[in-house]
């Protein structure tokens, strides 16, 4: 598997304001475990790279 970017810089931002959704609904609700899903998304906009993304490129060339 290919660790380039596959992320524009709108996926990155769109990346970003989620995690910061997620890190506010987290810490506003009282629930501060929920914070910990904002990891994957900051890792996706720091990185540019998307695992998912990726898998579904290579599978449909493939195809």
């Amino acid at each position: 598997m290919k660790f380039e970017f596959n992320l524009s810089m709108t996926e990155i931002i769109v990346s970003y304001l989620l995690m910061m959704a997620v890190i506010f609904i987290g810490i506003f609700s009282g629930q501060s475990w929920f914070c910990f899903f904002a990891l994957p998304l900051f890792l996706r906009g720091l990185m540019g790279w998307c695992p998912l993304k990726t898998f579904l490129n290579r599978s449909h060339a493939a195809v």
